[in-house]
């Protein structure tokens, strides 16, 4: 039988169902095809994030027209969001493996090499140059301490936040919203707050976890 030529597959197709194959969709989520509005509150994000995500080059099965929505499959949004985490946690590695790469040369270690490759002398160094020169950063004003970017956080929130929650009044009063238009937008705007509470609590726990292995770390040097 002479073989039958094929239409080629659309760009992006293979990729996508490499992607898929690779972060498949977490056990007992069914794969389906959704609007933007469905599609932020399955990732919890508001909608100005999923229009930031499709700028950044996110799939979608059919592109919003007049007339007509976005349409996105989940497992392709899923793969793509999951793959793009990994390849920002690759990256921020690579370069942290760079530094103490050069760290470790300029003590006399060798590059490539695990700081733990040096003796408990040479990391105790390795910790007190890193820590003397963070001490100089933050005087210079290139650093600043976890406390002041907490308080500036919890200040930053809480101003936000009281905008925020008056959005709807002051939306009502000046142009005229009907109760309806109201009601939608209270729900943007603790939309807006719940998404702002989870990032700011995700950076958190990161700046806690970063802390916490450079004081093990110290500790241990110094035994």
């Amino acid at each position: 039988m002479d073989d039958v030529e094929r239409d080629p597959l659309p760009d992006g197709v293979e990729e996508q169902a490499a992607m898929v194959e690779r972060y498949p969709l977490p056990d007992g989520v069914e794969d389906v095809v959704v609007n933007k509005r469905h599609l932020a509150a399955a990732f919890q994000k508001s909608l100005p994030t999923i229009d930031q995500w499709i700028s950044e080059g996110m799939p979608f099965e059919s592109k919003g027209t007049n007339g007509q929505a976005y349409e996105f499959r989940f497992s392709v949004c899923y793969a793509w969001q999951k793959a793009r985490e990994a390849a920002e946690a690759a990256k921020e590695e690579k370069i942290q493996k760079s530094v103490r790469q050069m760290q470790m040369a300029l003590l006399g270690g060798e590059s490539g090499s695990s700081e733990m490759a040096l003796t408990p002398k040479q990391r105790k160094e390795l910790y007190e140059t890193e820590a003397a020169y963070n001490k100089l950063a933050q005087s210079r004003g290139e650093l600043i301490a976890r406390a002041d970017v907490v308080a500036l956080l919890e200040r930053t929130f809480s101003a936000v936040r009281n905008a925020v929650n008056g959005m709807p009044d002051r939306l009502s009063r000046d142009v005229g919203l009907d109760g309806r238009q109201s009601e939608a937008a209270v729900v943007v705007a603790d939309d807006l707050l719940a998404e702002l509470h989870r990032e700011l609590t995700e950076f958190m726990q990161t700046m806690s976890a970063e802390e916490n292995t450079g004081q093990a770390a110290m500790l241990e040097a110094a035994e």
